[in-house]
This record gives structure tokens, C-alpha cells and sequence, in this order.
């Protein structure tokens, strides 16, 4: 009796585990992205990162695109305006800044959102190489109207273009 009992709480505890196991399975989903620039660069996932989190120093990477960039608040809600060189400005928010996997996630504020796009967000992520070359990829994911969407994502890509060409001048 003792035995059938032992065998009935194991698979009593294996089907839950089981369950919790699909619970948090199904809820992992893949992000599609709509626009994906990457670059390999002779600099190290350090060093570049170094970069994308210093906003003084990050216009001057964007080969001339951008002008400034501006930290608005402190604390977990961090904002920043983006001014371009064209005039144009964006507020952002920062969602995720991973100091140790070197990731940045980014929310365009809905009052930067051009009309008939609902969302967008824009991803920067770094790895390594080696020990001197790194890639970086910057991406958007973007939702919205057809037309107002695809404008948004193409000056997006020409964006994440400027920055892929001066960060190509960054060296170790």
C-alpha cells in the first residue's frame, strides 16, 4: 500500500510539473521584427556599449543624424528626447537597459508616434566575437496603419543606417 501511494504522489507531481512547464512555455513568444540593421565592428561589445548608453557621446556616432540626445528623469522610468538634425524630436522612454548582457530596449512615447501608428519600440543589442570585435544590431518593431506604419520604419532603417556607418569608426 505504502508503495502505490509513493508511485501515485510521483506521477501526481510529475503531471504538474508538466503543466507548469507548458504554462510558462506558451506564454514565451518570438518578436517579429520589422526592421533589422546588424553590423560587425572592430570594437569590443565594451567599448561600444560604452557608447550607446553615453548620450553625449552617442550623436556623434550617428554620422550627423542625430544632434543631441537629452536624459529626462531618473529612476526605472527613464525618458530622453532625441533632437535630429533635420529639427525633428522624439521622446522615448527606456524600457530595458541590461548592463550585463549590454541590451537597451526603447519606447517611442505615443505623442512622437506619427498618426495611425499605434506602437513602436526599437531594440539595440551587442555580442561579442572575439575579444576586440562585437555586432550590433538595432531593430523596431512597429504596429500601426499600413502607410504611417511603413514611413515610420523606413526613416527608422535610414536611423539605425547612420548609426551602423559611425560605429564603424569606433575602434578598440
Amino acid at each position: 500500500m505504502k508503495n502505490k501511494k509513493i508511485v501515485f504522489f510521483i506521477l501526481v507531481l510529475s503531471l504538474i510539473v508538466t503543466k507548469t512547464v507548458e504554462a510558462q512555455m506558451a506564454t514565451a513568444t518570438k518578436i517579429v521584427w520589422d526592421v533589422k540593421i546588424s553590423a560587425d565592428l572592430n570594437a569590443s561589445k565594451g567599448d561600444v556599449w560604452r557608447v550607446i548608453t553615453d548620450y553625449d557621446k552617442l550623436p556623434k556616432y550617428s554620422n550627423q543624424y542625430v544632434k543631441s540626445i537629452k536624459k529626462i528623469g531618473e529612476g526605472t522610468a527613464e525618458s530622453r528626447e532625441v533632437v535630429f538634425t533635420n529639427g525633428n524630436k522624439r521622446s522615448e522612454t527606456i524600457e530595458q537597459k541590461d548592463y550585463v548582457n549590454k541590451f537597451m530596449v526603447i519606447r517611442i512615447n505615443k505623442e512622437s508616434l506619427p498618426e495611425g501608428v499605434k506602437y513602436a519600440e526599437i531594440a539595440i543589442f551587442t555580442k561579442d566575437i572575439d575579444d576586440e570585435n562585437s555586432n550590433i544590431s538595432w531593430l523596431a518593431k512597429v504596429e500601426g496603419k499600413k502607410l504611417q506604419k511603413q514611413k515610420l520604419m523606413d526613416e527608422l532603417e535610414v536611423e539605425f543606417k547612420s548609426y551602423i556607418k559611425g560605429f564603424l569608426n569606433l575602434r578598440s
